[in-house]
């Protein structure tokens, strides 16, 4: 009987260590837990910190790194994270480009702190977290970048001052195939009105910009596009019902079939607008003129094709008889994006050019007659830098340009157009341009090359947008060639020169500029159009 006793004991004994040795077994995976736990813990507080501090920062990245990383750190110091380099916690702030088309996956971040434009801040937090039961402290960090983009929208040309409405109704009327009666005020106003990308990319009922850019349209569908994006629009507009209604008209004047064309230009296809992001999606907010839209749009339907009689409506003074005609050789474009160049290429990250356009004319007074055709080539506008401040009053963007090269032609068949696809040329034969009783007095023959200047220095714009101008018209352009290549049979060069220099120049003034300008088309002047300065709401991006 006692074996039996103390054998039973010895298996009490036994199930009781079997029962000690499971609650420590539990104990030490319970008092693990709570060290994980509270790592876990202390890595989702500094994500939160670096987040926070991150968007705080980056909202002044065009500032300058220093700015950037001094508002970065500021906002970790609020959020309690220590900053005074004791060791403990360490908070590092690297400035850069978040780029999906330059930068590797996956988080597209280069960090530099050279080179423009700046557009994201990365920041990391590092804390020291100790082991409660497990052992000695672990180092915890957490990385967060966020991007801030600012875009700027501009055109070169379309200007309206200096116009009559009746010129710009029958330069429309000529490319849409409309019979249009607006007021030159309608034609303003639709000029300062504005259309988020956002808005046409709701209207075109796609999700993506690169949705809208990929879009197919047509002059119509891209005014009903726009009708509907204005009609709904975020953007701020005094005028917005006249602006409505101004569209309206012009979709309801029978705007003609033409060509279909992508939203988005490429090097393939023209467009209506170049985006130079490297991300489309920040491009939602942008805003673009409907009526520049509307005029590069129908520049576009109708490049390569025989040139249309714009005379209707173009009051050139005292000139008794004048045609103009003019010809698209190549489209506008559009510019929406960001500043800089791509450290690829080295070219511009957003860029607009103007109109390749010909014109020809035949302008008479009394028994003067002078044939011109003009060739001006494409100019170009960049954007350089943007400058986005806490407030949008003091915020501003730097354009760059180039003024297009032109050619000029005084000759017998100058006003006759030749086709698009032909090499400008100035014929031979000298112009009449005086006679008497059918005798031709006075012949003459001028041909010059405008060459292209550089803007220097670049405009600088408010954020809300404006025009600036550089360069001289083509009215002193006409002056130098007769003045300079005039052939004269007859009589004193110079008397005809001195006579006809001043009549050529304010024909150019009150009519060929301006009307050039409305094309987008720039000779010997560039005319920057700029739209906004969109500046970049923070996201986080990785």
């Amino acid at each position: 009987m006692r074996a039996v006793r103390s054998s039973a004991a010895r298996r009490q004994r036994g199930s009781i260590v079997v029962m000690v040795a499971l609650f420590l077994t539990i104990a030490i995976a319970a008092l693990g837990a709570l060290d994980v736990g509270n790592v876990f813990f202390a890595r989702r507080s500094l994500q939160r910190i670096a987040d926070l501090a991150a968007l705080a920062g980056v909202q002044t990245i065009s500032g300058g790194c220093g700015a950037a990383s001094a508002s970065a750190t500021a906002n970790a110091a609020a959020n309690g994270f220590p900053t005074d380099g004791s060791g403990a916690a360490t908070i590092t702030v690297a400035c850069g480009r978040w780029d999906t088309k330059t930068n590797g996956a996956p988080s597209y971040f280069a960090s530099t702190n050279a080179g423009a434009p700046l557009n994201a801040l990365q920041v990391t937090a590092t804390r020291q977290v100790p082991y409660f039961f497990l052992g000695p402290v672990r180092t915890v960090s957490a990385t967060s970048t966020a991007q801030a983009t600012n875009i700027g929208a501009f055109s070169v040309g379309t200007v309206l001052a200096q116009l009559q409405g009746g010129a710009v109704n029958g330069l429309l009327n000529a490319l849409l195939g409309t019979n249009l009666d607006l007021s030159l005020v309608s034609y303003e106003s639709l000029a300062n009105a504005r259309i988020k990308i956002g808005d046409l990319m709701a209207a075109a009922g796609v999700g993506t910009v690169d949705q809208l850019l990929a879009t197919q349209v047509d002059v119509r569908q891209l005014a009903h596009l726009m009708l509907t994006a204005l009609s709904r629009t975020s953007a701020a507009d005094a005028n917005l019902q006249t602006d409505v209604a101004t569209l309206q008209t012009i979709l309801d004047g029978g705007i003609s079939d033409t060509l279909t064309f992508p939203v988005g230009n490429t090097a393939g296809s023209a467009g209506l607008l170049s985006l130079g992001v490297s991300n489309a999606q920040s491009a939602v907010d942008a805003t673009i003129s409907p009526l520049d839209a509307l005029i590069v749009a129908a520049e576009i339907a109708h490049a390569g094709q025989p040139a249309i009689d714009i005379t209707t409506g173009l009051n050139l003074g005292a000139l008794a008889s004048a045609t103009v005609k003019v010809q698209i050789v190549e489209p506008p474009v559009l510019a929406v994006g960001e500043a800089g160049r791509d450290p690829r290429t080295q070219a511009w990250r957003t860029e607009a050019s103007a109109a390749q356009v010909r014109l020809y004319l035949k302008l008479g007074v009394a028994n003067i007659s002078v044939p011109i055709s003009l060739e001006a080539a494409q100019g170009q506008a960049w954007l350089e830098s943007t400058n986005c401040t806490s407030s949008q009053a003091t915020s501003n963007s730097v354009v760059g340009g180039q003024t297009g090269i032109a050619n000029l032609c005084i000759a017998a068949q100058a006003a006759n157009p030749q086709a698009a696809s032909q090499a400008f040329s100035c014929p031979t034969q000298p112009a009449t341009i005086l006679e008497v009783a059918g005798i031709p007095v006075v012949t003459a023959h001028a041909s010059t090359s405008l060459t292209g200047n550089p803007i220097d220095p670049p405009l600088t714009f408010a954020a809300s947008g404006g025009y600036g101008t550089f360069g001289t018209g083509i009215g002193e352009a006409l002056t130098n060639a007769l003045s300079s290549s005039l052939q004269v049979d007859g009589i004193d060069g110079s008397i005809v020169t001195s006579a006809l220099g001043p009549l050529l120049e304010g024909i150019a003034d009150i009519g060929i500029d301006p009307l050039l300008q409305l094309l987008g088309v720039q000779a010997g002047v560039t005319t920057i159009h700029d739209l906004s300065l969109t500046c970049g709401v923070p996201k986080l991006v990785y």
